[in-house]
Formats: C-alpha cells, sequence, structure tokens
C-alpha cells in the first residue's frame, strides 16, 4: 500500500491510498491504522461491498446505530415502532443478513411503492457526525459510490488542525466543556419526510439531555472536537448565551476552506472517515428522480486497538445510564411521541413532510 497527499486540500490530516492488496491481512490492517489516524483517506477502487465489509470486519465490530440495531434485533417491539422497522429494513432489503449489522444504503431510489430504499434519501445535509451525541470509542465510516453518483459532492473536515490553532487557554477551555443535545427535527435535512427524519433523530440524539465531551481524540491520541452542530443546546453549567458565543467562535476556527476536502464522485470510489473528530456533509442536492446510490458501512476499530473498546453507557442529564436502562428510556419517549404524531395527523410517517423548526 501506498500514500499520497489528497489533491485540492491542504490540512494536515488526511490522504490518498492506493497499491492496495485487498488479500493482504497486513495491508488491510495497515489502511485500518491509517484511516484511524489520518481521519480522511480516499481510495480510488471499486469493491463489492461483501469484500469492503469483510476488510472493514477485520479493524473492529460492527457499529450500526444504538437504536436501529435494537429495533431490527426485536428488542424494541410493539405497533409504536413498526413503522420505523419498515422504514430501516428498507434500507437493507437486498443485503445479505451477515451485512446488515454495519451497512446501509444511501440513496432516492425508490421501491414499487415508491417509498425510499435509503436513508438520506432527499435534498442537501448539513455538517454531522455519526451517533453524535454518544461518547464511545472510535468509528469509522466507508462511504461507498455505487452508481449514477457523478455530479454529487461529499465535503470533510477533520477538526485536529482547527483545535491546534486555538489558543493554550481556549485549547484548556475545551477540555473542561460537556455538550448538551437536543433534537431539532429537520434541522440536519430539512428535505426528509418524517419517517427519515427519525432515522436521523434515532441514531443520533434518541433522548434529549443527552451530553457528550467536546474535546475528543482518534485511538491513536490525534486531538480534536467532538464539534455539535444540528443538536447543540449549550454547555453544561453554562449559560445558552455564554455557550452560544464559544461554540461560535469555536467555528470561526474549524470552518475553514483549508480544512475542508471536497470529494467530486465518480462510480467506485471510497472515503473513509472517522466519527469522533470528523464531520461531513453533502452539498448535493439530492432530489426526485436522482440514482445516486452511495454505500455506508461503519464499524469500530477495537480489532486494531484493543485498549480502545466501544461503550455501554451512555450520559443523561448529568448521569450515566447502561445501555439496558437507556433502551427503556429510549422506548417510553417514543411511547409518547408515537401518540403525538398519530394526534398530529401524522400516522403515515412515509408520506407527512416534517417542516425544520
Amino acid at each position: 500500500m501506498k500514500t499520497r497527499s489528497l489533491k485540492n486540500y491542504s490540512a494536515s490530516v488526511g490522504v490518498e491510498a492506493y497499491d492496495i492488496d485487498w488479500n493482504s491481512t497486513e495491508e488491510i490492517l495497515e489502511l485500518g491504522k491509517l484511516c484511524a489516524h489520518q481521519c480522511v483517506v480516499f481510495v480510488n477502487e471499486s469493491l463489492p461491498i461483501e469484500q469492503l465489509v469483510r476488510a472493514t470486519n477485520q479493524w473492529g465490530d460492527p457499529a450500526g446505530g444504538f437504536v436501529n440495531g435494537l429495533v431490527a434485533q426485536g428488542k424494541l417491539t410493539g405497533r409504536h415502532w413498526r413503522d420505523f422497522y419498515a422504514t430501516i429494513a428498507r434500507t437493507v432489503v437486498d443485503l445479505p443478513k451477515d451485512l446488515q449489522r454495519n451497512v446501509v444504503r444511501v440513496t432516492y431510489r425508490r421501491d414499487e411503492k415508491n417509498l425510499p430504499t435509503g436513508i438520506f434519501a432527499n435534498g442537501e445535509l448539513d455538517w454531522h457526525c455519526d451517533q453524535s451525541s454518544f461518547d464511545d470509542a472510535q468509528r469509522v465510516i466507508a462511504l461507498a459510490s455505487v452508481s449514477d453518483s457523478k455530479n454529487s459532492r461529499t465535503q470533510f473536515l477533520c477538526t485536529h488542525d482547527a483545535y491546534e490553532s486555538l489558543s493554550g487557554d481556549m485549547r484548556s477551555m475545551v477540555k473542561e466543556l460537556v455538550v448538551k443535545h437536543k433534537w431539532v427535527m429537520g434541522a440536519v435535512a430539512p428535505g426528509l419526510d418524517l419517517a427519515q427524519n427519525l432515522i436521523a433523530k434515532y441514531n443520533s440524539v434518541p433522548i434529549d439531555g443527552m451530553e457528550t465531551n467536546l474535546y475528543s481524540e482518534t485511538v491513536t491520541g490525534l486531538s480534536g472536537l467532538k464539534l455539535p452542530t444540528h443538536s447543540f443546546n449549550g454547555f453544561v453549567g453554562m449559560s445558552r448565551e455564554e455557550s452560544d458565543k464559544i461554540l461560535a467562535e469555536l467555528n470561526k476556527a474549524v470552518f475553514k476552506e483549508e480544512y475542508i476536502y471536497s470529494q467530486d464522485w465518480e462510480d467506485g470510489q471510497i472515503v473513509f472517515m472517522d466519527q469522533e473528530i470528523t464531520l461531513h456533509n453533502r452539498p448535493t442536492n439530492v432530489s426526485h428522480g436522482n440514482k445516486r446510490l452511495m454505500t455506508r458501512v461503519i464499524n469500530y476499530v477495537n480489532k486494531i486497538y484493543p485498549h480502545k473498546q466501544p461503550v455501554h453507557h451512555v450520559r443523561l442529564n448529568g448521569k450515566q445510564v447502561d445501555f439496558d436502562d437507556f433502551a427503556k428510556l429510549v422506548d417510553e419517549e417514543r411511547k409518547i411521541f408515537f401518540k403525538e404524531i398519530q394526534n398530529a395527523g401524522y400516522a403515515d410517517t412515509n408520506k407527512q413532510i416534517f417542516a425544520p423548526q
């Protein structure tokens, strides 16, 4: 395996990898280490999804969404989960069972009932990371362009350089700050229908009041920010006014052109991206008739770095809650929300558009 600089990109983190021997376990593990540390790794090579999953599964455990997994495994059941289960099932319907734990389609393509067969089906996507309100071990997403991807773009932003550019006092403060999360329906992807918005909600902020550290690191110790975007509800122990002021200063430091890598897709390409200190967006507006098909594979890297294992708890309103208790809270919250959307006339979540708030 060889590496070279990414084109039209000047940040210190991020590379292109090429001449990879996909039959070599040693090279696959080296690629995993590269992705964990470099945060953004471009590979201009087409791989069958089965081969891509075999490779990333050597890095670590599958890392699908917490709530999505519970629903798919039948651990969250009942009438209030039925439509959610149907929505996520359509995104993996053609995939072998052994791939469904960490693979999902990203597409506007519809089935015979005119329902989306992928996540994030419509419009643009604002800056975000996967499972943003979970403090967890590092995860890496492989985003692969399968077909009809020409004229679409995804952008990637590792926050390491921005963090290092902060003053010493600001870096010290960042290490102490804890983010409070509150989900705003439609904020990350205004074009989605309610069913698709609920996938984003339960993947990102299943319950309001979840908390994460602002400062984070890759498994290799690369410093950066787990920067809140669409779910920011202030910092713990601070007023909202003071919190907003600090976040605005951080955003000014982070969102600079020199830190952004833009991938203008062609079919048969992959970008591996960290989810701890790296954000991504979709500035391309996906709309009716768009046939673009992407595949997303997500894994931990805990097999390569055994000292960084997935956690089994969340922080909620200042308390640590284990996953079993958290699942019960999510279920209760879902029951309440389900009644609300029914009373509001949103019984068929696949046909209703939930406007941004």
